[in-house]
């Protein structure tokens, strides 16, 4: 499988989107920076709705002064001014972050950018974007409706059906044996938790790179977060029909949210055995897949020594730290002389464009090829 054509065709777009754009607000720039806008949305949207949040499912004494996870949740929606947009924010803030990872998954793809030096960034990629879903999912737990219950029991039902570590797992997730006010704690836990283990993750995911971009211009800030405003009041949140759950319902339908709930869809048709299959099996693949792809082996760069003196141009230019200056021999005339890391070269070129000097070349690239290429790239911004 060849991923070429698939280059040529992103780039293409991206082009014209920059006639539309300009290269400095083309939101495909800034792929990788758009769920992470996203992602300090959640985390203050979500601090507002912890203020006011009760992790408790106690419902003993019902009335109309029961305070527990629903009922501080449908005060946050009906009584807080404003509470049901910031828990809008927060719902659809966590879609939209779960669309713009996709994208950003999708245009590493396309352009070839994901195996070699970057397989650390795609590899922790797939893993923030599991901790991404379970979180969401979590965040649907905490309401406690009729809609968290039965998702509660199918998640017990699935840890269930995974041998030898099934019930370690299940008593692990309820905090128990039972459904408890010690459940609905571990669920607060583990959204938070894992919420700010995303953080570690971004850190791996941009610790091999020298300039990540983290944040778009203001002017696409303004625009995410003017969208998912007009989201929030053209589908405002609203409480779940059924109602606070009961531990003696028996609800066996929910509104589905396909950004993060649609593993239930697939284990509410499928056997626990190839639900797992499924989820394994998918995960295993998106691992997989830099290894899947065929494409041309890329030769490291190579330092022409007798021309280099050691400006360091090129190592502050190259994105992926593949390049280091290091003492030169004695007798040179210079102090620093550069040298390439093989495994971390990517044959992207940017260090041959650096050098003022032609001290770097690609064994399969010719200087005058990687000129006009950059020359080209410059007319089109």
């Amino acid at each position: 499988m060849y991923t070429e054509p698939l280059t040529t065709a992103t780039q293409n777009f991206e082009n014209w989107t920059n006639k539309i754009f300009s290269s400095k607000y083309n939101p495909f720039y800034y792929h990788g920076a758009l769920p992470q806008f996203y992602l300090w949305v959640l985390f203050l949207s979500g601090l507002l709705l912890f203020a006011y949040y009760i992790p408790t499912i106690d419902n003993a004494y019902a009335s109309t002064q029961l305070i527990n996870a629903y009922s501080s949740v449908d005060y946050i929606t009906n009584t807080i001014p404003f509470g049901v947009v910031i828990r809008g924010i927060h719902r659809y803030a966590g879609d939209a972050m779960v669309i713009t990872i996709l994208l950003h998954m999708a245009r590493v793809w396309f352009t070839d950018r994901y195996r070699q030096y970057r397989i650390v960034q795609w590899l922790s990629g797939v893993v923030l974007l599991l901790l991404v879903l379970v979180i969401g999912q979590t965040g649907y737990y905490l309401v406690w409706d009729q809609r968290s219950l039965v998702l509660t029991r199918m998640t017990v039902a699935a840890l269930e059906a995974l041998p030898f570590i099934g019930n370690g797992l299940r008593a692990w997730f309820l905090n128990g044996q039972t459904i408890s006010n010690f459940t609905m704690s571990n669920f607060l836990f583990i959204h938070i938790g894992l919420s700010f283990s995303l953080l570690f993750g971004l850190w791996i995911h941009y610790i091999r790179m020298q300039r990540p971009v983290v944040t778009p211009p203001p002017a696409i800030n303004y625009i995410l977060m003017a969208t998912i405003m007009l989201v929030v009041f053209a589908f405002p949140i609203h409480m779940e029909p059924g109602g606070m759950a009961h531990l003696t319902d028996q609800p066996n339908s929910f509104e589905m949210d396909w950004f993060f709930l649609w593993p239930y869809y697939i284990m509410a048709n499928a056997p626990m055995w190839a639900f797992w299959a499924v989820m394994i099996g998918g995960t295993a693949l998106l691992c997989y897949l830099p290894y899947f792809v065929r494409t041309k082996e890329v030769e490291a760069a190579e330092v022409v020594l007798n021309k280099c003196t050691g400006c360091s141009l090129c190592a502050n230019d190259y994105p992926y730290a593949a390049i280091e200056m290091v003492p030169a021999p004695a007798g040179s005339r210079f102090k620093l002389l550069a040298t390439v890391k093989p495994y971390r070269c990517s044959g992207c070129g940017v260090c041959v464009g650096a050098c003022a000097f032609d001290a770097i070349d690609l064994p399969d690239l010719l200087d005058t090829d990687v000129t006009n290429k950059i020359k080209a790239l410059a007319q089109q911004g």
